[in-house]
């Protein structure tokens, strides 16, 4: 039996991380969680993620500072990140995609979507 795929999932607002989680569980995806970009960063290099959904507004740091991190560390800087953000502006997502974000979720986040976009970005990992 394959080793199932790791996600880590970067917010704050632990009602998202909940339905996310479950919802990810539900594909077969093995879930971890961090509340901030620190504890993310730790979790990160814990588990070595094959995929990282990032919120775009942390209470420590922004999620394009924890981007950053994550490329500029050799072994992490492959791994695909998707950003989850309450920000609907454009520039915004012109920035995330600037930064390495594969994708740009806007919160409240489709779970339908969600599942597209993870399993499209895996499915090739």
């Amino acid at each position: 039996m394959p080793e199932k795929k790791k996600i880590l999932i970067i917010d704050d607002d632990q009602s998202i991380v909940a339905v996310m989680r479950e919802t990810l569980i539900a594909c077969g995806y093995d879930v971890c969680a961090a509340t901030d970009g620190n504890e993310g960063i730790e979790v990160l290099k814990k588990i070595h993620p094959q995929l990282v959904l990032l919120d775009l507004v942390l209470p420590d740091q922004s999620g394009f500072q924890v981007a950053h991190k994550i490329k500029s560390i050799d072994k992490y800087r492959d791994i695909p990140l998707i950003a989850i953000s309450l920000k609907k502006d454009a520039i915004d997502k012109h920035v995330a995609a600037k930064s390495g974000f594969l994708a740009y979720l806007e919160k409240p986040i489709d779970m339908q979507i969600l599942t597209f976009q993870v399993n499209d970005i895996l499915k090739n990992i």
